[in-house]
């Protein structure tokens, strides 16, 4: 049994993606995520953590967030999915709809 964690960087991630033959329509959702979002004169950088289990059927959990090393929070509420589309989804719509991140049409989960 095995809990493997791991942090990675955006450029990381992207291969980490490639590397595991995640659909391009889930990766181009993942691109349009900005590096960082500033909040009044804080910023957040986008944060990635993937944990690897290795208990029977081997699975992946991943939270993606946006973090700030001055405040020592993250902007949204943590979730973390088995599913990488729902994880990039989930965090495209809290960008939405807090008027962070302009997209045409409505975003709802």
């Amino acid at each position: 049994m095995g809990v493997y964690p791991k942090q990675y960087s955006r450029e990381n991630f992207l291969i980490f993606l490639r590397k595991n033959n995640v659909n391009e329509a889930i990766i181009s959702k993942f691109v349009e995520l900005p590096e960082t979002v500033g909040i009044n004169v804080h910023k957040f950088d986008l944060f990635i953590n993937v944990t690897w289990y290795s208990i029977g059927n081997t699975f992946y959990n991943f939270e993606l967030n946006y973090y700030s090393e001055e405040l020592i929070e993250f902007l949204f509420n943590s979730k973390v999915f088995n599913d990488i589309e729902v994880s990039i989804n989930y965090l495209l719509c809290e960008l939405i709809n807090n008027g962070y991140m302009k997209i045409e049409g409505e975003c709802d989960l």
